[in-house]
């Protein structure tokens, strides 16, 4: 394994990558229908950006603190009597399976960025999550946190630009693909699941079918990724003030794809096999949760609420979908013949863990990183590196 260290020149040839949990891409400018290769550039943070951040932190308590309880029809004391179940052994074994899941993660950057490294891509993943965890635009300034690493490691900014592209599109897809998973499960398996299940299967089935099948003609076809970027202009131009200025998004699109098909045909099967051993390793974690709190459900039943949970972090609106993904799991987890007290716990427990147990070590390896080379990176780079203020 190839390793870089700070301060070598960059590779123009090296793709590069993103984080898991950073759902937000280096907005790029367009020059006469060229993408730029500027560093990304953060906007500062206005009262509305700062009042939709404490709008999405309200709704992510109120949901937990009094939606939860109320929708499922259990109260904080039956949940807390559940969670009063977790001894150390367990919460020791939950902290593993996290943790593997995490490690399977690599591969999909390695993938994505060859020569990065199982220790640094963990680092980097580990970062923007607490980031975009803790942060308001927090997606926006792990990225460009997760950019400024990779630059200080010596990646080429085409590098880091294409690996953000694609990191972000195979997590995408992964998220609407195990609906098609949850799908099967329900309609060709041995669940007995109510009507609006079923429905609700099919429909996302559907949805993750279509996502998949387009994305994956985008990656190879020049006609079709123009085709999705003058739709996706057409539909942002009301709303995004750049793409209405005529920055087209059609010409991001089709400019970055054969950088994308690029970086696709020679690491798709280490971001594939990453990506498959990371939700082997958290649906473990989400089993180990079920049963450590008395959710007595079969395994196909617990596979199906957690596709759906998966899908549910994509379309929800608030941080990492806290909240949103809790009350919808236990819901989906009580439609199946679940404790609804069992259920919210079982939510909650694993929402500590994917979302809770990465910011200390996320925290540790950003500090780490700034005292022995950021700190020399941001003053070199100056304000364009991470203009935040």
């Amino acid at each position: 394994m190839v390793r870089l260290r700070a301060g070598l020149p960059a590779d123009p040839a090296r793709p590069a990558r993103r984080g898991a949990v950073v759902a937000a891409l280096p907005a790029g400018r367009t020059r006469g229908g060229r993408v730029s290769e500027e560093t990304p550039r953060l906007r500062r943070i206005g009262w509305k950006d700062v009042i939709q951040s404490v709008f999405g932190l309200v709704l992510v308590v109120l949901l937990i603190s009094f939606g939860l309880p109320h929708l499922l029809d259990t109260s904080w004391a039956e949940i807390g009597a559940q969670l009063a179940r977790v001894r150390l052994g367990t919460a020791v074994a939950m902290g593993a399976l996290l943790l593997a899941g995490l490690f399977c993660y690599t591969w999909v950057v390695i993938g994505s960025l060859p020569g990065v490294g199982h220790v640094w891509a963990l680092r980097v993943n580990a970062t923007t999550a607490t980031i975009a965890n803790l942060l308001p635009l927090g997606a926006a300034v792990g990225v460009a946190a997760a950019w400024m690493m990779l630059r200080s490691w010596g990646f080429s900014r085409s590098a880091v630009s294409s690996s953000f592209l694609v990191t972000a599109l195979w997590n995408l897809l992964a998220r609407v693909a195990l609906p098609v998973v949850g799908c099967l499960v329900v309609v060709a398996g041995t669940v007995s699941a109510p009507r609006i299940v079923v429905t609700g299967a099919l429909l996302a089935g559907a949805v993750g079918i279509a996502v998949v099948v387009i994305c994956s003609l985008m990656i190879f076809s020049d006609r079709v990724a123009g085709w999705v970027g003058r739709v996706l202009h057409t539909v942002l131009a009301p709303f995004v003030r750049t793409v209405r200025d005529g920055r087209g998004i059609d010409h991001v699109v089709t400019e970055q794809r054969g950088r994308i098909e690029q970086v696709v045909r020679t690491g798709w099967w280490r971001m594939t096999l990453g990506m498959v051993g990371q939700f082997v390793f958290l649906f473990g974690l989400y089993w180990l949760a079920a049963r450590v709190v008395g959710l007595d459900l079969p395994v196909p039943e617990l596979i199906c609420a957690y596709a759906f949970r998966q899908f549910l972090t994509v379309m929800a609106v608030t941080p990492g979908g806290l909240g949103v993904t809790e009350v919808g799991t236990a819901g989906i987890l009580v439609l199946f013949g679940g404790a609804p007290g069992a259920a919210s716990a079982t939510a909650l427990l694993y929402a500590i863990y994917a979302h809770l147990l990465v910011v200390p070590f996320g925290l540790a390896t950003l500090a780490a990183w700034w005292v022995r080379t950021g700190r020399r990176a941001a003053a070199a780079g100056g304000r364009s590196a991470v203009d935040l203020i």
